[in-house]
């Protein structure tokens, strides 16, 4: 049989395995974790990246462009490369930058601005439109592929576990990749293929999210932040948020499936990054690992036999896509 490179694999199927140490330390019930970050380029954002790249080609666009914190653009400038398009990707200059230099290696031409990530969506919108590019970023046009991208990973946590968890935990950015993943158990209830949809457990940061702040004070319509009301830092660059594009998704489904939402400090998220990788081998990255946190929070105040899917969206500092 003729192998297959790691890069022409399509994105998904990711590792899907029951965490029992993790349950032994905590003291929870059947833990399993949806492990995101074996993808190509470490991070969720495969699933979408790909999709992107080939609507833009099957458009006639010779160039992607994108803004993010990191991930999704190294996402992005890695698909484009492999598929002979030309990508643009705009970053915060103030952020880490942690993935700048790969997003370099992959061909990407990097706009560093010294904006907020909020209005440097709105500063790509502009700017994509003015040059023909095709827009990636969250929030354009385009984003209705990202919901179904984002399907997929229920897809195949219902077809590796055998059946819809209890609880479903998150971590929740702009809230695009929890409203996908809760679209995907929407499909399979509808279809009949399971009797129920999860319990979400919507994870992001402590220092600002819209989500957070908005279930939390029994809102039904999201209500953005005041931008200085919100704290960035290298911890918490893809949770904090004072205007996510996908929010009032994401709040409709942690209501609709009688969620929660749960606010996680920077420093949790390190511990449990660490206690992740101790215990189950794995690196994480600290906002991933929020999600674990949550649901340690919630979970560890019952005493049911409920199982709950932890979704790790992203491997922690060690980069392979090179």
């Amino acid at each position: 049989m003729e192998q297959v490179l790691e890069e022409e694999k399509p994105p998904g199927m990711t590792p899907f395995f029951r965490a029992r140490n993790i349950e032994n330390h905590l003291g929870m019930k059947k833990v399993f974790f949806k492990f995101e970050g074996a993808s190509v380029t470490g991070t969720q954002k495969d699933r979408i990246s790909r999709l992107h790249i080939r609507r833009a080609k099957e458009q006639g666009f010779d160039t992607v462009a994108v803004a993010t914190c990191g991930n999704y653009g190294a996402s992005v400038s890695y698909y484009a490369a492999l598929e002979g398009v030309k990508s643009v990707i705009a970053t915060p200059s103030y952020y880490s930058g942690t993935r700048n230099q790969e997003i370099y290696e992959n061909g990407a031409n990097i706009l560093e601005l010294n904006l907020k990530y909020e209005e440097l969506l709105d500063y790509m919108k502009d700017k994509a439109r003015d040059e023909n590019w095709y827009d990636c970023s969250p929030g354009s046009t385009n984003t209705g592929l990202d919901i179904l991208g984002y399907e997929n990973i229920a897809f195949e946590i219902f077809n590796q576990l055998g059946h819809c968890p209890s609880y479903l935990a998150v971590p929740v950015g702009n809230g695009t990749t929890i409203s996908g993943i809760y679209s995907g158990f929407r499909k399979l209830y509808r279809k009949g293929m399971t009797s129920s949809v999860p319990k979400l457990i919507a994870s992001s940061t402590s220092l600002g999210n819209p989500v957070i702040y908005s279930w939390r004070r029994g809102l039904h319509r999201i209500q953005n932040l005041d931008p200085v009301s919100i704290t960035e830092t290298h911890v918490n660059e893809p949770l904090v948020s004072y205007r996510p594009t996908d929010g009032q998704k994401a709040l409709n489904a942690i209501i609709e499936s009688h969620g929660v939402a749960q606010a996680v400090t920077d420093e949790d998220m390190i511990k449990f990054s660490g206690m992740i990788e101790k215990l189950e081998y794995i690196q994480v990255m600290p906002a991933s690992s929020s999600a674990m946190a949550a649901a340690s929070h919630i979970l560890s105040r019952k005493n049911q036999d409920n199982d709950v899917v932890v979704v790790l969206t992203g491997r922690g500092d060690l980069w392979t896509t090179r």
